[in-house]
C-alpha cells in the first residue's frame, strides 16, 4: 500500500484526502512526480512527494518543505504555480504543482524564432525571474529544457512562456551550505554561470542572468556558446574561457546593441551584470524600442538540422519535461482575449486570473493571501519610492497600526513591487517581542548587504573589509566596527576597554548604506520596531538629521504596533520625536483596518461565500485582515460552509454567528485544535508550540531539538520532525526572514503570545526556562557568547540566579564591544538587580554598611564586592556617555558610599572609587558646575596620590581640573596643571594623554592670543594621536586649528581645516564635533561677506545641535546669526537671536560666550538708537576686561561700538572700548585692525 509502493495498490492511493495519484511521471533523488487528480479543486496536477525512504531524515524533509515554500511564493503569469504544498495525515509530505501542455523552448530553438519572439521571450522570463528574485527565490538551473510556451502560435505570436522546475531552487535568504558541501555543485554543467560552476555557496540573482544570456545566445546563434561539451570540460569553459562571438543563425539579423545586451549578461564577473531581473528588464525594454522600427527583426530563420545529440548528461529531460505532453509545433492560434491577457501581464484582469489560481489552493491550506485594499497608501509609497531614485534623496516611513492590520503585508508588498521594477533593491531586518539585542534588525540588514548570513566573525570581517575595498572605501577600521557589530566577540574578559560611541557606529552603517545606494538604490524594512531597543530609535534620528543634507537614494520603512508601543516608552519618545522631521525626511502613515470594500474584496478572492456570510464574517473581524482570513480558515475546517457552485455558503447563518469564536485568542485555540485532530497528535502540536515560544522569538531547529532531547519525552522526541512539518505547513510556524534555513518564528507575534500564556504555572515555566537555557548552551558552544542575553534571560526566568548572573554579565561586555550601549547598560542593571537580590541589599535587613560586609557576602556566592562596584562603574559610565547624569550619579554614588567607608579597600576597589569620582567630575563639568567637578577631580587626585598603578587615572583628573580653570578664565592656573599632566604622562610612556595634555596647553594659549605657541601644542598632539590611533584626537586638534586660523584671518586655511576635521567627526559620527565645524564654516562665510553661505552653514551646524539637545551650542549659533543678522542690517532679527542666545546661557560659568553676547546686544541697541543705557555699556567693559578674549567677534563689535559713541559725543566712553578692540588685535598679531583702530583713537578722541 502507498507509499511504499502505490502503483501495486488495487485502487488509485489518494493523497492528503484530494490528491488521486493516475500515473508515476518521474523519479529524482528524493522525490516522485505524479500526475494527479484534484478531487477538490477538479483539475489534474502534477504531484511531488517526498520518497518513503528518505522521509525520516531530517535534513532532506526540511529542505522539501523548503522548496514548497519558496516555490509557493510565486503567483506570477510566467512562473508555473505551485497550488498546495503540505503533509498528510500519513505523514507524507506534497507539492501539488501545475500541469502544463506546451512547448519546450529546446524545439523553439532547433525551430527557430524571430527576433521579435526572441526579444518578446527574454522579456517574459525575465518578468517571471524578476517576480522570484522580488521574494527571495532564484532558479540555479535555467535552461531551455526549463522554460515551456502554452497558447503558442510559432511564428506568428509566442504565446506564454512558463518557467518550471524550481526543484533545485534556492531561498535568498536561507541558503544551506550543507546542500553544496564536499564539493558538489548543483545545476546542469552546460548551462552553468562561473560562480556556480566554480562551487561558490552564496548565489545571487545574477546566476540566474547569466542563464538568461546563455538562452539569448542559444537561441540567436542556434547552439550554446561552448558547443556541445559536457561535464567538467563546460564547467571550466565557463570559468575561465572568453565566451566565443556570437554569430548569428542563418537567416537572423544580429543588432550590435543586442549583441553588447547579451555580452554582459555573460560578464565572467557577477558585478558586471545586472544587479536584477527587474533591471535587466527595463533595459530590454529600452532595446524593443529601439529595434522596433527594423523590419529585419521579423525575419524567421531557417530550422536546425535534427541531431542525435541529447543522449549526453546536460540533455536529460526536466522532470516537467515528462509531466506535459509536448505537442507539435504550429497549434491553433489562441483567442485576442488571451492575447490581452498575455501582452498586458500586469493589468488587473492578469493579476485576477493569479489570484484565483491561488484560490483553488487556498480552498484547502490558505497557502497564498491576497493582497486587497489600500490603494491610497499603495500609491503613496510607490511616489516615494519613485522620488527616492530621481531625486536621490532619503526618506524614513513610519507605519503605524494595530496587530493584524497588515503593516507587515504592505512593505512586503512594496518590497515586490519595487524589485520587479528594478527600482529599488530591498533588505529587511526584523524585531520580536522579548528580543534581548535592541538593533538585531540592522545586524539583519548588513547580513542581507554583505551576503554574512550563517558566517563566522572572521568570516563576516574578511568579508567586509574585501567589499567595502572594492567599493572604493578602504578603512579597517569600519571593518572591524561593523564585524563587532555583527558577530559580538563575546569575550568573557573582565578588561574595561573603551567601547565605540553608538553615533561611531551609526555613522559606519551610514557610510556602508550611502555606498551601497550610490550604486543601486536601497529599500530598507525593519518590522516591528516597538521591539527594538531605544538605541534604534537614535539611530533613526541620526539618519533623518543626516538624510537632509546628503544625497542618498536609500527608503527606510520601520512598521510599528501601536498598542504595544507603550511598553517601551523610551524608544516610543525617540519615535514621537522624529515628527518634527515630517514634511522633510520623515513620514507617519496611520494604518486603519480595511474599509468594508477591501474587506468584502478580501473575502471573495480568499474564500468567496454568499452575502450573508460575508457581512457576518467583515462584522465579526472588524476589518482586521489578519482576524478575517482566520475566521474563513475555521469555517471551512469545522465544515460550517460548504462549496456550493462558485461559492461557499451555509444553511444556516444564525448557526455560524453562533459558533464562530469571539476573538483572536479563541481562534488561535480553536486552530490548533483543527491541526491536532487533522493530525491526530492531541494535545502534542500545542505542547510542541509551548516549547517554541519559550525558546524565545526566534529559535534554531537545533536549539529546540535539544530542550526536546533534554526532556526525556521519547514519543515527543520521535515526532518532533513529523509535528515541525505539520506547523510549518499549516502555517503556525515560518521559517524566519533574515535567518538561515534553520530558523524558525511564529507566523504572527499575537501567536506566540497566546502559547505563552498557554503554559500555565510559574513551575512549569522555570522548567522549560532552564531547558531552553541549557540547550542554547550546548547548541551554541564557542559562539554561546554571542548569544549570551538571550542565555541569561532564560536562566533568570528559570530564576538560577547564579548562572543568570554570569551570563548577564558577559552579555553586557559583549554589547559593549558591540557599539550597543544601550543593551550593555540593560544587561548591567539585571546583573545589579540580581546581585542585590542575591546580597539582600535593599531587605529588610538594610544596605551593607561597608564594602568589607559585601565582599565577605559575595565571597560566599562565588564572587567578589569588587564584582559588584565594577558593575555599578560600568554602568554608570554608559548613563554618563548617554547624558543621562541623574543615573550616572546614583550608580557613581552608591560606589563611593559602599567603598568610600572602607578603610583599607584592596586597590580593585580602590581603583573602582576613583573611577567614580572621576566620572562625577565629568558630569558636573558637563552640567557647566565647574566647582562640583573641582572638588570630584581634587578627590581622585587625592584617593590615588599614593598608587603609582593609578597615576593615569591621576592624570585625567588634573586634566580635567585645567579644563575646569581654562573655562573659568584662570589660564595660569590651567596651564600648571595641564603641565603637570604632561610631564606624568611622559614619564610613563602614555602618548594618549600627552596629547590629551598638548591640546589643553594649545586651547589656553590660543584663547591668550599666543598663536605659534598654540599652533605648536596642536601639532605635536596630532602627531602622536595619529602614532596612537586615537582618531577622535586628531579631529579635535584639526578643529583647533581651523580656529586658530579664522582668529588669524587665515581663511583659506581655515576652511581646509575645518574640512578635514569635518571629515573625521563625521566618520566617527561624532555630531557635535561635526556642528562646531559647520559653525566654524559659518564664520568663514560670514568674514568673507559670503552670508547666505553663512547662513547654510549655520542653520546645519544648528539643526545637528538641536538633534543632540547641546543647548550651549545652540546658544552660540543663535550668537552667529545675530553676527549675521548685523552685517545685512536686520537688527530686529539680530536681537531676536542674541536674546535666545543670552537665555541659554548661565550668568557666570560660560563667560567666553556670555561676553560675545553681551557686547554684540549693546552694539544692535546701539545701532537701533538705544544708546543711552549706561548700564549695559558698563557691563560690556566690565565684561570686556574681565575676559580679555582674543577673537574677532569680540574685537569688532567692541570697536564699532566705540565708533558709534564716538559719533553720539561720548569720547571717554568710545576711547574705552577702542582700547579693548587695539588689545585684542595686538594678541591676534593683526597689524592692520591694529593701525586702523590706533588711527582712530587719534583722530576721534582728544589727547589728554
Amino acid at each position: 500500500m502507498y507509499p511504499d509502493d502505490p502503483q501495486h495498490s488495487t485502487a488509485p492511493p489518494i493523497v492528503d484526502g484530494r490528491y488521486r495519484l493516475d500515473a508515476l511521471l518521474s523519479e529524482g533523488g528524493v522525490g516522485t512526480i505524479w500526475r494527479a487528480q484534484d478531487l477538490v479543486g477538479r483539475r489534474p496536477v502534477a504531484l511531488k512527494l517526498l520518497k518513503p525512504e528518505v522521509a525520516t531524515l531530517p535534513h532532506l524533509r526540511r529542505r522539501f518543505s523548503r522548496e514548497a515554500r519558496a516555490a509557493s511564493r510565486l503567483m506570477h503569469p510566467n512562473v508555473a504555480a505551485v497550488h498546495d504544498h503540505g503533509v498528510d495525515p500519513d505523514g507524507k509530505m506534497f507539492i501539488a504543482m501545475e500541469l502544463l501542455e506546451g512547448l519546450v523552448v529546446t524545439d523553439l530553438i532547433r525551430q527557430g524564432l524571430s527576433l521579435a519572439l526572441i526579444l518578446e521571450l527574454a522579456d517574459q522570463l525575465l518578468a517571471g525571474l524578476a517576480h522570484a528574485h522580488a521574494r527571495g527565490v532564484i532558479h540555479r538551473d535555467l535552461k531551455p529544457s526549463n522554460l515551456m510556451v502554452v497558447n503558442a502560435s510559432i511564428p506568428d505570436s509566442l504565446g506564454t512562456l512558463k518557467v518550471v522546475d524550481f526543484g533545485i531552487a534556492t531561498v535568498l535568504t536561507d541558503a544551506d551550505p550543507r546542500e553544496t558541501a564536499h564539493g558538489e555543485v548543483v545545476g546542469t554543467p552546460r548551462y552553468m554561470s562561473p560562480e556556480q560552476a566554480g562551487g561558490e555557496r552564496s548565489l545571487t540573482p545574477r546566476t540566474d542572468l547569466y542563464n538568461v544570456g546563455l538562452i539569448l545566445y542559444e537561441l540567436i546563434c542556434g547552439r550554446p556558446p561552448f558547443g556541445e561539451e559536457k561535464g567538467l570540460a563546460v564547467m571550466a569553459m565557463h570559468v575561465h574561457e572568453p565566451v566565443p562571438p556570437m554569430i548569428a543563425r542563418q537567416g537572423l539579423h544580429l543588432p550590435v546593441a543586442l549583441e553588447a545586451f547579451v555580452s554582459r549578461a555573460l560578464a565572467k564577473s557577477p558585478a558586471r551584470r545586472w544587479p536584477s531581473a527587474g533591471e535587466m528588464r527595463v533595459q530590454l525594454k529600452a532595446l524593443q524600442a529601439e529595434l522596433a522600427g527594423d523590419a529585419r527583426i521579423y525575419n524567421v530563420p531557417a530550422p536546425l538540422p535534427r541531431v542525435q545529440s541529447g543522449a549526453g548528461p546536460d540533455r536529460q529531460p526536466t522532470v516537467e519535461e515528462s509531466i506535459v505532453g509536448r505537442r507539435r509545433l504550429n497549434p491553433v492560434a489562441q483567442s485576442p482575449e488571451h492575447d490581452e491577457a498575455v501582452v498586458g501581464r500586469d493589468s488587473l484582469a492578469a493579476r485576477r486570473q493569479a489570484d484565483l489560481q491561488a484560490l483553488n489552493a487556498g480552498v484547502a491550506g490558505l497557502q497564498q493571501i491576497p493582497f486587497v485594499g489600500r490603494p491610497r497608501e499603495r500609491q503613496h509609497l510607490q511616489e516615494i519610492a519613485r522620488s527616492v531614485r530621481s531625486e536621490q534623496r532619503g526618506r524614513i516611513v513610519l507605519l503605524e497600526g494595530e496587530a493584524g492590520v497588515g503593516k507587515t503585508r504592505l512593505t512586503m508588498w512594496l518590497k515586490e513591487q519595487v524589485e520587479e521594477q528594478g527600482q529599488l533593491h530591498g533588505h529587511i531586518g526584523a524585531f520580536t517581542r522579548g528580543g534581548t539585542e535592541g538593533l538585531r534588525g540592522l545586524q539583519e540588514v548588513l547580513d542581507s548587504v554583505f551576503g554574512t548570513r550563517g558566517q563566522s566573525r572572521a568570516e563576516v570581517q574578511t568579508r567586509v573589509d574585501t567589499w567595502l575595498t572594492q567599493w572604493g572605501h578602504d578603512d579597517g577600521i569600519d571593518a572591524r566596527i561593523l564585524a563587532d557589530f555583527m558577530r559580538p566577540a563575546g569575550s568573557q574578559s573582565a578588561v574595561r576597554e573603551a567601547p565605540v560611541a553608538p553615533t561611531t557606529l551609526f555613522a559606519t552603517i551610514l557610510r556602508v548604506l550611502e555606498r551601497v545606494a550610490s550604486r543601486r538604490p536601497r529599500l530598507i524594512i525593519l518590522d516591528d520596531v516597538h521591539w527594538a531597543g531605544r538605541e534604534l530609535g537614535d539611530f533613526l534620528d541620526f539618519l533623518a538629521v543626516e538624510l537632509r543634507h546628503r544625497s542618498i537614494p536609500l527608503m527606510v520603512m520601520a512598521t510599528i504596533r501601536s498598542e504595544d508601543l507603550g511598553e517601551n516608552p523610551a524608544l516610543e519618545r525617540r519615535l514621537t520625536a522624529l515628527s518634527r522631521y515630517v514634511g522633510e525626511t520623515v513620514e507617519r502613515i496611520q494604518l486603519g483596518r480595511l474599509n468594508e470594500d477591501s474587506g468584502y474584496e478580501l473575502i471573495r478572492l480568499v474564500l468567496p461565500v454568499d452575502e450573508a456570510l460575508t457581512r457576518l464574517i467583515y462584522e465579526r473581524s472588524g476589518g482586521n485582515p489578519l482576524h478575517l482570513v482566520l475566521l474563513l480558515r475555521y469555517l471551512r475546517d469545522e465544515g460550517l460552509i460548504r462549496p456550493d457552485g462558485e461559492r461557499w455558503a451555509t444553511a444556516d447563518v444564525e448557526a455560524v454567528r453562533e459558533a464562530v469564536p469571539p476573538s483572536l485568542g479563541d481562534l488561535f485555540e480553536v486552530r490548533l485544535q483543527q491541526i491536532e485532530a487533522r493530525y491526530s497528535r492531541h494535545d502534542k502540536l500545542g505542547e510542541l508550540l509551548q516549547r517554541a515560544a519559550i525558546a524565545g522569538p526566534r529559535f534554531t531547529y537545533e536549539v529546540l531539538r535539544e530542550m526536546v532531547e533534554r526532556e526525556g519525552d521519547a514519543e515527543r522526541l520521535r515526532f518532533f520532525d513529523e509535528d515541525l512539518d505539520h506547523l510549518l505547513s499549516e502555517g503556525i510556524l515560518i521559517e524566519s526572514h533574515g535567518r538561515r534555513e534553520d530558523w524558525y518564528a511564529f507566523s504572527h507575534g499575537l501567536l506566540r503570545d497566546y502559547f505563552l500564556k498557554q503554559i500555565g504555572g510559574a513551575f512549569r515555566a522555570r522548567r522549560l526556562h532552564r531547558l531552553a537555557a541549557e540547550a542554547r548552551e550546548a547548541v551554541y558552544g564557542e559562539r554561546a557568547g554571542a548569544h549570551a542575553a538571550e542565555i541569561a534571560a532564560h536562566w533568570h526566568a528559570a530564576r538560577d540566579l547564579e548562572r543568570a548572573l554570569t551570563w548577564y554579565i558577559r552579555a553586557g561586555r559583549t554589547a559593549s564591544r558591540a557599539a550597543m550601549l544601550r543593551q550593555a547598560a540593560v544587561a548591567f542593571e539585571a546583573a545589579l538587580t540580581i546581585m542585590d537580590e542575591l546580597l539582600e541589599v535593599g531587605s529588610e535587613r538594610g544596605d551593607p554598611p561597608n564594602f568589607a560586609r559585601l565582599d565577605a557576602r559575595a565571597q560566599d556566592l562565588g564572587w567578589s564586592g569588587t564584582d559588584y562596584v565594577d558593575t555599578l562603574m560600568r554602568l554608570g559610565d554608559l548613563f554618563e556617555g548617554f547624558g543621562e547624569f541623574p543615573e550616572a550619579e546614583a550608580c557613581y554614588r552608591r560606589v563611593v558610599r559602599l567603598v568610600g567607608s572602607c578603610s583599607a579597600p584592596p586597590p580593585e576597589a580602590l581603583s573602582a572609587l576613583a573611577g567614580c569620582w572621576l566620572g562625577l567630575g565629568h558630569v558636573a563639568w558637563q552640567r557647566g558646575d565647574f566647582e562640583a567637578a573641582r572638588w570630584a577631580f581634587n578627590r581622585v587626585r587625592d584617593e590615588v596620590a599614593t598608587l603609582p598603578e593609578l597615576a593615569g587615572m591621576r592624570d585625567n583628573a588634573t586634566r580635567g581640573l585645567a579644563r575646569v580653570a581654562w573655562h573659568r578664565a584662570d589660564y595660569a592656573l590651567a596651564v600648571d596643571l595641564a603641565t603637570d599632566a604632561l610631564h606624568s604622562a611622559e614619564g610613563r610612556g602614555d602618548d594618549a594623554g600627552v596629547a590629551q595634555s598638548l591640546w589643553i596647553l594649545g586651547e589656553v594659549a590660543r584663547i591668550q592670543g599666543e598663536g605659534d605657541a598654540a599652533r605648536d601644542y596642536y601639532g605635536r598632539s596630532m602627531a602622536l594621536s595619529q602614532a596612537s590611533d586615537q582618531p577622535s584626537e586628531v579631529a579635535r586638534n584639526l578643529l583647533s586649528l581651523a580656529q586658530l586660523a579664522r582668529f588669524q584671518k587665515h581663511f583659506d586655511q581655515a576652511e581646509e581645516l575645518y574640512q578635514r576635521a569635518l571629515r573625521r567627526y563625521e566618520a566617527l559620527g561624532d555630531r557635535r564635533g561635526a556642528g562646531q565645524c559647520y559653525n566654524g564654516l559659518g564664520d568663514v562665510a560670514r568674514f568673507r561677506d559670503s552670508y547666505d553661505a553663512a547662513r547654510r552653514f549655520y542653520e546645519r551646524a544648528l539643526a545637528t545641535y538641536q538633534s543632540i539637545g547641546a543647548e550651549l551650542d545652540v546658544a552660540l549659533v543663535y550668537t552667529n546669526l545675530g553676527l549675521t543678522s548685523i552685517a545685512l542690517n536686520d537688527y530686529p532679527a539680530a536681537e531676536d537671536f542674541l536674546c535666545a542666545a543670552r537665555e541659554r546661557v548661565a550668568d557666570e560659568e560660560y563667560p567666553y560666550l556670555q561676553a560675545g553676547v553681551e557686547y554684540n546686544l549693546a552694539l544692535v541697541r546701539a545701532l537701533r538708537g538705544e544708546d543711552d543705557d549706561a548700564e549695559t555699556l558698563h557691563r560690556v567693559l566690565e565684561l570686556s576686561a574681565r575676559f580679555p578674549i582674543p577673537d574677532l567677534d569680540y574685537a569688532q563689535p567692541l570697536e564699532r561700538l566705540a565708533r558709534l559713541r564716538a559719533d553720539a559725543g561720548h569720547p571717554d566712553e568710545a576711547r574705552a572700548l577702542w582700547l579693548r578692540a587695539r588689545d585684542i588685535y595686538r594678541e591676534l598679531e593683526l597689524e592692520g585692525d591694529l593701525a586702523r583702530v590706533n588711527a582712530q583713537i587719534d583722530e576721534r578722541v582728544p589727547t589728554e
